[in-house]
């Protein structure tokens, strides 16, 4: 009894369960709307949908893909991107009544509902149902017949019923309609059935379903119903906006998208570029030769492009495959005859226009562009006044690009633009002539020396950046110099019938404060063929002009001669340490008087002279060294003889050395005179100053240096009595690597002397205050160097040069 029990409360249950899950599916699956709640449905997140293989996006089709291969700017398929929600899949939501669809004749059949609003003696409102009588029910009214009457009827019909209410109105709309089924399948992106509304059309059921793939076609997909099909083609809507085959949906409609069709591509010059989907040809035509897709002319082709970009002479070229595989390229020139077909590519090449009747202004200038040559026949009627110029105009020459249809090619013609405003000179242009004029900038850019020098020179080859090269290469070739005493010297073009010298010297910036306008030298390079003509004139004076042609020079003398930026540097023990101007002449004394001479506690025999070119010369043997030493290095290390070659810790200790010698600064000392009294008391040893010279005048020292390979290099305190040996080994002695055998001494005016110091050659040497004891490194871990002789020697001078800059810098 129990077991038979429990199996009847299962058995119940699982009943009820399947009760409960055939209601709830009743609900989603019932053709009413359901119920409104009240409460508004949540949007699904893009985020959260699922993802579909792009189509109409950059991703290209397989279909494009293959006329990209052959072609390079493939285009993309036609049409396809209507859909709206062919991007995701989409979650089905309820249909929505289509916005302003609800008009006065719309039908109303069973299961619609209406709005009823009752104002006056009556006040209520409600959302009735067309029931399965086909008619609605009011409270207090008799029944209203709905179904197959329009929404104005009923209107009509509930107004008749209140007529007996004393001011009552209605105010009747279609709140919602019943729900139909169509089915979608074939190339979609979500086929099946979709739930929609009568007043949906096909576009509606396809963007429900997702939207056509692009291996769907566009152009013969079928609406069955009621056991009979009607072609639907999406080209006329797409491109005429005809919207005969949107068809609306009844209840049952199936809607079928097959494979795309045969297809053929427009490219090039057109408006619309893309993929087409042409229209097979009925079974009964097919031809096996001929294919099995309609044929179309260029007409067709560029009706279905949208036309061509812009008129004129357009080439049309015929891209098809051979039945070998290969491509055929044809130019077609009967838009009548039916060539294209499946697989074919039209490419439209358009034409360059030739503009006729028009002159161009390029340049310099503040209206450029093109000018009809009817009202601009020459160049004074083009330049009409300063107006039409650009700031800072170049005024001495112009250039007219003319196309030469004799030879093919294009000439250039020179004009004065000042000339020209002022009337004094002309020139007829001719159809598609090109006038350039140019800013001062530009031509600078030619060449012009920016710096005021004594020699102009014309400039490199790559000069008159941003002027085309054939222009820059005409103008250099028009070039007149001009140097000396004018601010911006240089090479500035003029036109061929030459320009005055005052014209010259003002695009040069005038003359200078130091100018000779009395003393102007003029080189003509046309006098007679092969010969230079010099002679001297005056700037404005009463000879006749002077007319300068290409070629020429000028030079501007000068009144004076202007002190450039050369200086030379004395610091230390004088009384005004600091940067002098040079001039022509300056010596050494000169400076010491200028720097309010030496003070009582300066150490003339120990000045240091630094000289620019010295200083040059010396770092130039630095480097020719150290290329030496790395020659050598190379040398020893692929010597093939056993036992010869270095180790590494012998190559790494040269090419340091090495290093230090590339990176080493000089000093460029000379060893000079600078006690004022002996340089008054004997000129010849006064030195000529040269610009960069930098002078040092220590205080008197009380010290002696010692450096090099000692244990502890030091300043140490000058004791008479004391000779090199004492103060080497004041300094803590030798070194393991110190050269005994090299030791020399520097005096304070920077001459040297060898030192015997060793233990059996000692002999005593004066070492006066502020000389400087060198002990050099012994040079055996240099032994294998074929220049090994010479390292003692550039040791030595490292280690001088380096205590000199010291002093240098620090009196500076």
């Amino acid at each position: 009894m129990r077991l038979c029990f429990l199996f009847l409360v299962f058995s119940a249950f699982c009943v009820l369960t399947v009760r409960l899950a055939a209601a709830d599916s009743a609900v989603w699956d019932s053709p009413f709307p359901a119920p409104d709640t009240g409460e508004s449905e949540e949007p699904v997140p893009e985020s959260v949908l699922p993802e579909r293989p792009d189509e109409s996006g950059a991703g290209l089709s397989s279909l494009e893909a293959a006329y990209a291969e052959r072609f390079v700017d493939a285009p993309r398929q036609f049409g396809y991107s209507l859909f709206s929600n062919s991007g995701k899949y989409l979650p089905r939501n309820r249909p929505d009544l289509p916005a302003g669809a609800a008009q006065d004749d719309v039908l109303l059949n069973f299961g619609d509902s209406l709005r009823v609003a009752f104002r006056g003696q009556r006040t209520d409102s409600g959302v009735y149902r067309v029931d399965n009588d086909g008619a609605i029910l009011l409270p207090d009214l008799e029944p209203i017949s709905a179904a197959g009457r329009s929404l104005g009827d009923v209107r009509e019909g509930i107004e008749r019923a209140i007529s007996g209410f004393h001011n009552t109105k209605a105010s009747v709309s279609l709140v919602s309609v019943r729900q139909i089924e169509i089915l979608v399948v074939g190339h979609v992106a979500r086929p099946g059935r979709q739930i929609l509304t009568p007043f949906h059309n096909v576009l509606d059921a396809l963007n429900e379903a997702g939207g056509v793939e692009k291996a769907g076609s566009l152009r013969r997909i079928k609406l069955v119903r009621a056991g009979r099909s009607a072609l639907i083609d999406l080209y006329g809507l797409l491109m005429y906006g005809s919207d005969a085959n949107d068809m609306g949906l009844q209840d049952g409609d199936r809607i079928i998208v097959p494979p795309i069709g045969p297809t053929l591509a427009v490219a090039g010059e057109v408006k619309r570029p893309g993929i087409y989907e042409i229209l097979p040809l009925p079974r009964g035509l097919r031809d096996g030769q001929q294919g099995w897709a309609e044929s179309l002319s260029l007409n067709d082709l560029l009706d279905l492009g949208g036309g061509v970009l812009a008129p004129g002479r357009n080439r049309f070229l015929r891209m098809s495959l051979t039945p070998d595989g290969h491509e055929a390229v044809e130019e077609v020139r009967d838009s009548l005859e039916s060539v294209f077909s499946e697989g074919d590519i039209l490419n439209v090449a358009r034409g360059s226009a030739k503009r006729a009747g028009t002159v161009t202004l390029s340049g310099n200038v503040r209206r450029p562009g093109l000018y009809a040559l009817d009202r601009t026949p020459t160049l004074s009627a083009l330049l009409d006044g300063e107006a039409a110029l650009g700031p800072r105009v170049y005024p001495l020459i112009g250039v007219i690009e003319r196309w030469d249809p004799d030879r093919l090619t294009g000439s250039l013609l020179d004009f004065p633009p000042d000339k020209v405003l002022l009337r004094a000179f002309d020139r007829k242009l001719s159809d598609g002539d090109t006038v350039h004029l140019f800013s001062m900038e530009d031509i600078r850019g030619l060449g012009a020396s920016t710096a005021k020098t004594e020699e102009a020179a014309y400039g490199s080859a790559d000069g008159g950046e941003g002027l085309d090269p054939m222009l820059a290469g005409f103008l250099r070739e028009r070039c007149v110099r001009i140097g000396g005493a004018v601010r911006v010297p240089g090479a500035f073009p003029v036109s061929g019938g030459g320009v005055s010298l005052e014209s010259l010297v003002a695009v040069a910036g005038g003359p200078g404060l130091d100018a000779d306008p009395a003393a102007i030298e003029v080189a003509a390079a046309h006098s007679r063929p092969g010969e230079v003509a010099r002679k001297r004139v005056a700037l404005g004076g009463k000879e006749p002009a002077i007319v300068l042609k290409p070629g020429d020079s000028v030079r501007v003398g000068a009144k004076f001669k202007v002190i450039r930026g050369k200086t030379v540097t004395i610091g230390g023990e004088v009384r005004n340490p600091g940067a002098y101007d040079l001039v022509a002449g300056d010596r050494l004394s000169d400076l010491l008087a200028r720097a309010g001479g030496i003070t009582p506690q300066s150490y003339p025999e120990g000045a240091i002279f630094s000289r620019e070119s010295e200083r040059r010369a010396e770092e130039s043997r630095f480097r020719a060294a150290a290329q030496d030493m790395e020659r050598a290095i190379a040398a020893s290390v692929d010597s093939g003889k056993a036992g010869e070659k270095p180790d590494v810790s012998q190559v790494a200790l040269a090419r340091d050395l090495a290093a230090e010698l590339r990176a080493a600064q000089g000093a460029g000392r000379i060893t000079v005179e600078a006690d004022p009294g002996r340089l008054a008391a004997q000129p010849e040893l006064d030195i000529l100053l040269e610009s960069g010279d930098r002078i040092y005048i220590p205080a008197r020292p009380l010290t002696v240096r010692v450096s090099g390979e000692v244990l502890s290099p030091a300043s140490l305190q000058f004791r008479k009595g004391k000779d090199a040996r004492d103060y080497i080994d004041q300094a803590g002695g030798f070194s393991f690597h110190a050269d005994k055998g090299r030791v020399f001494v520097v005096y304070p005016d920077g001459s040297a002397q060898p030192l015997s110091v060793d233990s059996w050659n000692h002999r005593p040497a004066l070492i006066p205050p502020g000389s400087t004891i060198v002990v050099p490194r012994d040079p055996k871990p240099f032994d294998f160097l074929d220049s090994a002789e010479k390292v003692t020697h550039i040791l030595s001078n490292l280690a001088l040069t380096g205590i000199w800059l010291d002093d240098i810098r620090n009196g500076d």
